[in-house]
């Protein structure tokens, strides 16, 4: 019976006769939730505490504030709320001034008949409804046009893709008022490990994350919880090309399951204390671009059709925005490529000395691809062992920065005196390392992501770096189809994905290091045999001074 008297109708009545209230109360209870008031202010403080009504019946002529100027206020303040007033005058200038200043629906002259005021009230009603139905469709499109009107903004603004999807996060999450929003591109066929996040708290928190190791420049974690890392978060967002609809997880087979995938979705829905989500792709010309999840926490959410459509379209803006802030970034990336290979080929040219160029090139590509090291070194199949003639340490080059304050001392030349100093040849043998006998057969690159994951491959390769390697790529120096050597590059303070951009890089550079390695085989070679002339000629000199 509870929720039965709750979903009537409300209606507001006003009158200060007690028995005009008691009989409009008796004529209307059955059908409505019938509020009572004496006077305007009375009144207007009952629909503060009650909210929005839908109808008010109101008498004119009231002591303290006549119902004129009460349904003039109430028309600011609930615009949606349709008005009748009661009158015991029929004054022309009564009526238009309550229909004016007032905004009333209609007026009802006492004494009234109860049946006509019974239609009276049902055709406002059904006004109400259509009031509210179109209030709501115009707040909804308003909602949608500023939420698309951001993210459009947005993306004709920023070409980085990674201040477009922080924004897109931030204004899906701010404008639907959900407690998370996340966001995970999906590139190389898996969604990758950084991530963006926005979180509704007492202070609203955003930023790029990364889930398997939180970046220096996020050092304070953006979480539920105290107890709710990014790691466990990251698992609430998975590969999809379908709208994900969950209004309850308590009991929606996609997390519930005997899967250890689903094992894990589920035990980092409960540690989030998330209750309902909305996971949608971002597909562009049917590739998928990223995936977003909106999630709601504490207590459940029903997902509204129009929010479910408005997050849809903002996706589509959204995986377009990121097709095309990919194909940018692959054109900065091809005229980066092309810049450092114009480099490199310049030193090549410029240098007789092969060290100055090895050195060029290892410092050049080190810092292109923003590693921590880069290892240039020599060897064939033939060889036993593996020599490195070039070599750069981010940690070293920023030494030796600080400690050769004057001018002319230049990074290449603090490379020539470290390589200088502390490039052996290696102690592992090449017929033995499996890393250069998959180079020496596919001619290809070798990527190892996470060496935890592989640490038998790299046995036996004593870079001289400071910092212990967590990611490695090797890349074969290849020339008249046969190795000739190979650039090792290090990355020691986080694993790293190595992205196709960056080995493609790398492989460009290993096929100008390539040119230089023979260049500087046949200049030692024109070296040693001008070096032979010279010494015949002065043999031949010295044998006809004797004569």
């Amino acid at each position: 019976m509870k929720s039965q008297a709750n979903s009537k109708p409300k209606i507001l009545v006003v009158d200060d006769e007690p028995d005009n209230l008691d009989l409009l109360y008796r004529t209307f209870y059955r059908d409505y939730k019938v509020l009572r008031a004496t006077s305007g202010p009375a009144a207007l403080d009952l629909l503060a505490q009650e909210g929005e009504v839908a109808v008010i019946i109101s008498d004119q002529r009231m002591p303290m504030m006549s119902g004129t100027e009460f349904l003039s206020l109430t028309a600011t303040q609930y615009p949606d709320i349709i008005r009748i007033i009661l009158t015991g005058y029929t004054d022309v200038e009564d009526l238009v001034e309550a229909i004016n200043a007032g905004k009333v629906f209609k007026y009802v002259t006492k004494p009234w008949e109860a049946e006509e005021l019974k239609a009276v009230v049902r055709q406002a009603l059904d006004t109400h409804n259509v009031l509210k139905a179109r209030t709501r469709e115009l707040t909804r499109t308003l909602r949608q046009e500023s939420l698309l009107n951001t993210v459009t903004n947005t993306i004709r603004s920023a070409l980085d893709y990674r201040q477009i999807l922080q924004a897109i996060v931030d204004t899906v999450g701010h404008m639907l008022e959900v407690d998370v929003c996340l966001l995970r591109p999906f590139q190389d066929e898996q969604l990758t490990d950084k991530g963006f996040i926005y979180q509704k708290a007492l202070s609203e928190e955003a930023g790029e994350y990364t889930p398997a190791e939180v970046q220096a420049n996020n050092s304070s974690a953006v979480s539920l919880s105290p107890s709710t890392p990014l790691t466990i978060l990251a698992q609430t967002v998975w590969e999809t090309r379908e709208v994900q609809v969950i209004h309850d997880v308590t009991d929606d087979e996609r997390i519930h399951g005997n899967t250890p995938e689903l094992h894990e979705r589920r035990e980092a829905f409960a540690t989030a204390n998330i209750c309902s989500s909305l996971v949608v792709p971002l597909i562009c010309q049917q590739e998928l671009m990223a995936v977003l999840a909106l999630h709601q926490c504490s207590v459940p959410r029903f997902w509204g059709e129009d929010e479910v459509q408005l997050v849809l379209m903002v996706a589509d803006q959204a995986a377009l925005a990121l097709s095309q802030a990919y194909a940018y970034e692959q054109v900065r990336a091809l005229a980066k490529r092309e810049s450092l290979i114009n480099t490199i080929t310049s030193a090549i040219r410029s240098s007789l000395d092969p060290q100055d160029i090895f050195a060029a090139i290892t410092q050049q590509l080190g810092q292109a691809l923003q590693v921590d090291g880069c290892v240039l070194s020599l060897w064939t199949e033939e060889d036993e062992f593996v020599e490195c003639v070039a070599l750069y340490d981010s940690f070293q080059h920023l030494e030796n920065l600080r400690r050769h304050s004057p001018p002319q001392a230049s990074p290449t030349q603090d490379n020539n005196h470290l390589s200088a100093q502390r490039l052996p040849y290696s102690q592992s043998s090449i017929q033995e390392n499996p890393i250069l006998q998959q180079m020496l057969q596919t001619h290809e690159p070798v990527v190892i992501g996470n060496v935890s994951h592989s640490p038998s491959d790299i046995q036996g390769f004593n870079l001289p770096l400071k910092m212990p390697a967590r990611s490695l790529m090797f890349v074969p120096l290849l020339a008249d189809g046969k190795c000739i050597g190979s650039i090792t590059l290090h990355e020691g303070k986080k694993v790293r994905q190595w992205l196709p951009s960056d080995i493609d890089l790398a492989k460009a550079v290993a096929a100008q290091a390539a040119i230089a390695v023979q260049q500087s085989h046949l200049y030692q070679k024109t070296r040693q045999q001008a070096e032979r002339l010279l010494e015949l000629d002065k043999q031949k000199t010295e044998f006809f001074q004797n004569k």
